[in-house]
């Protein structure tokens, strides 16, 4: 019999909550404003990166090392400025809070991690009440996921090694993390609307496609 779960980690924004972060134009915006102050970069203009946490090193990298941290702020100014137009109006997930509260109930430690600046995902989780024992946010680690080191940041905060832990995200990122990590289980969420090949690139333990089986597994992984 394998040994219960000791702790879970969980995404954040579409996994425990929902909003209205549009991702495509956060990462415009970004480049709108670098090519605005340096127009004549011409690498730059060809950028197609779809990913805007890994867009900013990309574009900052190509300016002078005077120039870069004072051009990072302000490219991360922009990212915080979509998150909180998009975090205004949340929707609750049904059974999220249920879910974490028994998990803690259980004496099973609960991890946030998400690439979200912390002020937004602390906000997210005082108004949609998500209990937790620990957040990982964007400020906390030098790498975002697919990059391991939040997922083993949060279970060393947590005392739990990640063979004892599991890692549940809507996206791949949250899975590979949690491979990469070392994680015992790793569920993907893919919501009904969502594209059939979201996991393509990183393949869950489970791919679930509503939330009540994703407290079904957990449920049985803890006991």
């Amino acid at each position: 019999m394998p040994e219960p779960l000791r702790a879970v980690l969980f995404d954040l924004d579409g996994t425990l909550v929902r909003t209205s972060i549009d991702f495509p134009a956060m990462r415009s915006a970004v480049h709108q404003v670098f090519l605005a102050k340096y127009p004549y970069i011409e690498e730059a203009h060809g950028n197609r990166e779809t990913d805007t946490l890994a867009l900013i090193p990309q574009l900052v990298g190509l300016l002078p090392e005077t120039e870069r941290e004072e051009t990072r702020r302000e490219l991360l100014a922009v990212v915080v400025e979509r998150e909180r137009t998009g975090c205004a109006y949340p929707e609750a997930i049904p059974g999220a809070t249920e879910l974490l509260q028994t998990l803690q109930a259980k004496g099973v430690g609960v991890g946030i991690v998400t690439r979200n600046a912390r002020a937004i995902a602390e906000s997210l989780c005082d108004r949609m009440n998500l209990p937790h024992d620990v957040l990982v946010a964007r400020e906390d680690t030098a790498a975002f996921k697919p990059d391991p080191e939040p997922v083993r940041l949060a279970c060393t905060r947590l005392g739990v090694p990640p063979e004892n832990a599991a890692m549940v995200g809507d996206l791949w990122v949250d899975i590979a993390a949690g491979h990469a990590a070392g994680c015992a289980l790793t569920i993907g969420l893919q919501w009904e609307h969502d594209p059939p090949n979201r996991f393509a690139k990183a393949k869950p333990t489970h791919i679930v496609t509503t939330f009540d089986k994703v407290s079904e597994l957990l449920l049985q992984a803890v006991s």
